[in-house]
């Protein structure tokens, strides 16, 4: 299993942070893997969406799932499927998933970002190692700087 972690403060109580991660809707304002996400059916844990974003050039599409819902204080997510520029995109994980968990400090919140990808073969996760890790690491970072202007604005 390959895990990336990151972890920011907000100045903001964590149910304020709660309605920020928790809403697809809101995950292009913060979540820097994401421009758009669409809620395709359910609500809270089983809930299915479609992640559009971009990796380098190329358009995405991740399909996940809901897989942990509890607010306000986590929220996790599976993918079910992914594509790159409308086809099946390569297979680097056999399975990937996110999550956000929450930590009240007083007024603020600490953010726990955390991704796990189990890595289809050795080969696959030398690559990941070496070419993933960093872009992610990155983009997690952002993330939780974006998070601080979406809270509070």
């Amino acid at each position: 299993m390959i895990e990336v972690h990151r972890t920011g403060r907000i100045p903001a109580p964590v149910e304020q942070v709660w309605s920020v991660v928790s809403d697809a809707r809101r995950a292009s304002d913060w979540f820097s893997f994401a421009e758009r996400t669409d809620v395709l059916s359910g609500a809270g844990k089983g809930e299915k969406r479609r992640q559009y974003g971009r990796w380098g050039r190329r358009t995405s599409e991740i399909d996940q799932e809901v897989i942990e819902f509890a607010p306000p204080l986590s929220i996790a997510w599976k993918h079910t499927a992914e594509r790159m520029d409308g086809k099946p995109a390569p297979v680097f994980a056999s399975a990937s998933v996110f999550r956000i968990d929450l930590e009240a400090d007083g007024e603020e919140t600490v953010v726990h970002l955390r991704t796990q990808q189990l890595p289809a073969d050795g080969l696959k996760r030398i690559a990941m190692r070496v070419f993933g890790n960093s872009d992610i690491s990155r983009r997690m970072e952002e993330s939780l700087i974006r998070l601080v202007r979406a809270v509070s604005s």
